[in-house]
């Protein structure tokens, strides 16, 4: 009896530690299911306050971007027509992505906008995999990050985490990938720099080899156009999309989404047919400035309607909003002796070429506030810096208040480089000469400050007919078709078909380029960009059908098609 007491009590001890180690068992693996998710969710909660602030303000409260966020559709680039795919659907796709954008199309905005997003609905699933969102895990970088040290570096300095950095060389959940989206290729203005960053970018999207272990990542990389060179370094690895315009039912949306009631969505839509601007608020940058300064109540300071008198309207609204820190700066500079009031009364009245020194360094690459304080030493009655000690941190609270600049680790970025640049334009446009147009246009950092100096200097593209002929001309006529659309006389079919037939010539001669580049692959880089929009396209098959122009244009738009048929067939 006493033996068989003992063994059930021996039965029932071992059952329980059994249990006990079962429930250890599952605890430990509970816990190790959802480190994954310990990690991350200060990752998402950081992407999560990003988004509910919108880059955009004027002097005031502004929605937050995921309130008014106009969902994105993107054309693919070698596409035989103009159906396009929702920009979500190349989120949770399975292979790399480029993202091309004209300037001011979103696409920061987008980066901004869907990283918030996927980390509200990670954070929503609390670690629970069946609750977890579809799709991968987005981190953003910018591609600036990749000119000193290679993706998994940059992304752990970017995401130092509370304990250990992110580590992109391992799955970020169970069966799942990160999806990295680079942001601002075309930030990188220095040459030798930007062939860094596309050398890292063709190498990261090169598949494994067959005993290699297949990578946790896919990457979407964003950028203004890019040179057909540069897009060969990048190769077949990234199918390359154009973001595209807004609708006019998206334009609506944003302003049914921004505004409290419908017929104060509809008062600020018969604004802008009001101010002949239906046309330029199909970029999503223009569109928000156009909202922000409806409801800014300056909608009546522009004296002309137009496109261009909206956006100066708005940058000298920025300017005022900053000018109090300019007024700090006087006020200071006038309690000190030795030529301070002097310089008080030279900086009062240099407010627009401060900020324009400034944005002109920037589009440049270089240290906005350095450049302020070297251009204020070489013309000011005295060098600031001599009879106010902390000059340089006068000016960089001078840039700061106008919105346009963040503070950045080592120096001033720019917020909105539309804007940066448009200031950078002005002392073009207010003296105009169209050689030194012509070589802007040509050079790849400056390309969008000389579209912004012909818009402010309502100069007539007509000077570019005569030079056509020579491929510099041709080249910075198609540039001015790719970075204008519709605008102006740049958008008649006489003007651009006769572009489309200076860049058809050129490419079938072999035409070398500006400074020695490679005219003809250029010439066939912008046709590429400008078929992608139907309008082109057709002036395209018009060319290559009409009996006026020369044999060898029609044959050389013939051969264009051919060749864009065979690429966008390649796998």
């Amino acid at each position: 009896m006493d033996l068989d007491v003992s063994d059930k009590v021996a039965s029932v001890v071992s059952g329980t530690l059994a249990l006990a180690g079962a429930l250890v068992a599952v605890r430990r693996h509970t816990r190790s299911r959802r480190g994954w998710w310990a990690a991350l969710r200060p990752v998402w909660r950081r992407e999560e306050d990003a988004g509910i602030v919108h880059p955009h303000r004027f002097g005031g409260y502004v929605k937050p971007l995921s309130e008014v966020y106009v969902p994105r559709r993107a054309v693919p680039r070698l596409a035989p027509s103009g159906d396009g795919v929702d920009v979500a659907d190349l989120l949770t796709g399975t292979g790399d992505v480029l993202l091309i954008g004209e300037p001011g199309s979103g696409k920061t905005a987008l980066v901004r906008y869907e990283s918030a997003r996927s980390a509200r609905r990670w954070l929503a699933g609390r670690g629970r995999r069946r609750r977890c969102p579809a799709g991968p895990v987005l981190v953003s970088l910018p591609a600036a990050a990749l000119v000193h040290r290679p993706l998994p570096a940059a992304l752990a300095e970017a995401y130092p985490g509370e304990g250990a950095p992110l580590d992109v060389e391992r799955p970020p959940a169970p069966g799942r990938r990160w999806l990295v989206c680079v942001d601002a290729l075309d930030a990188v203005t220095d040459p030798d720099e930007r062939a860094v960053v596309l050398n890292r970018l063709a190498e990261l999207a090169r598949p494994p080899g067959p005993a290699g272990t297949p990578r946790p990542w896919r990457l979407l990389v964003t950028t203004r156009h890019l040179a057909e060179d540069e897009l060969a370094v990048l190769g077949d690895g990234y199918p390359a999309y154009h973001l595209a315009h807004f609708t006019d039912a998206d334009v609506a949306l944003l302003a049914a989404r921004w505004f409290p009631d419908g017929a104060t969505a509809r008062r600020f839509l018969d604004w802008t047919h009001a101010q002949r601007i239906t046309g330029p608020v199909h970029n999503p940058l223009t569109a928000t400035i156009a909202v922000l300064v409806w409801e800014g109540g300056q909608a009546g300071a522009s004296p002309q309607p137009g496109p261009e008198a909206l956006l100066d309207e708005f940058v000298r609204a920025l300017l005022r909003g900053g000018r109090d820190s300019l007024d700090d700066a006087c006020a200071a500079l006038r309690h000190r002796p030795d030529g301070g009031e002097a310089v008080a009364a030279w900086l009062g009245a240099r407010h627009t070429d401060l900020v324009e020194v400034a944005a002109t360094a920037a589009v440049a690459g270089g240290d906005p506030v350095a450049a302020v304080v070297d251009w204020s030493a070489a013309h000011a009655p005295v060098p600031p810096a001599t009879v106010l000690p902390d000059w340089p941190a006068h000016v960089r609270q001078i840039l700061l208040a106008t919105d346009l600049f963040r503070a950045d680790r080592h120096a001033l970025a720019s917020v909105w480089p539309s804007l940066v640049e448009y200031l950078a334009a002005g002392p073009l446009a207010r003296d105009w000469r169209p050689d030194e147009w012509v070589t802007l246009m040509n050079t790849r950092s400056t390309r969008f400050v000389a579209l912004q100096a012909i818009s402010r200097a309502a100069v007539a593209p007509a000077f570019l007919r005569e030079r056509l002929a020579e491929p510099d001309g041709a080249i910075a006529a198609g540039h001015l078709l790719a970075g204008r659309a519709g605008a102006g006389e740049a958008g008649t079919p006489s003007f651009r078909a006769d572009v489309l037939a200076a860049l058809l010539t050129h490419w079938a001669d072999g035409a070398h380029g500006p400074t020695g580049r490679d005219g003809a692959r250029e010439c066939f880089a912008l046709l590429m960009t400008l078929a992608a929009g139907r309008a082109d396209r057709d002036l395209l098959h018009d060319i290559a059908a009409d009996p006026r122009r020369p044999g060898g244009v029609r044959r050389a738009a013939a051969l264009f098609f051919a060749v864009r048929k065979r690429n966008a067939r390649r796998p």
